[in-house]
């Protein structure tokens, strides 16, 4: 008898970061998980998909930090949740013309931005940011 082993179930489809003094960093190619999820004391966030390997649906970012913040990029088509607390720090999203975003949350001190007109069907990038101090920035690439 003999036992195969799939190798999409081999594939880990959560990433986790763990620290006390430190940040997350991935840019240029780099396989993407469907999920992320960054703890750190102090530290923050920063993700650019626009080079990634993506997976098929949408990527998710869990983040907790006590200060540090999130700065997030995505490609043409991506779809992305990010949930965020934060006693100090805010969430700032790069997305591509089309892209529709939904921002909920919760910020005691610190504003939403929010200037991006999506498409009908198009892709949707949903923020969910809770924060004491910080707020949520989505910025259309140029």
């Amino acid at each position: 008898m003999e036992i195969t082993k799939n190798t999409a179930s081999r594939t880990r489809r959560t990433e986790w970061s763990l620290s006390l003094l430190g940040g997350l960093k991935h840019q240029g190619t780099f396989t993407a998980r469907e999920r992320t999820v960054h703890v750190a004391a102090v530290g923050g966030a920063k993700l650019d998909h626009t080079a990634a390997d993506l997976p098929d649906g949408p990527t998710r970012l869990v983040k907790a930090a006590l200060v540090g913040g999130a700065e997030l990029a995505y490609p043409e088509g991506a779809s992305a949740e990010v949930d965020a607390f934060s006693l100090l720090g805010g969430v700032d999203v790069t997305v591509p013309a089309g892209t529709a975003v939904e921002v909920r949350g919760f910020s005691l001190i610190g504003g939403r931005s929010k200037d991006t007109a999506g498409e009908e069907g198009g892709p949707v990038v949903k923020v969910r940011s809770y924060s004491l101090i910080g707020g949520v920035k989505v910025r259309q690439e140029r």
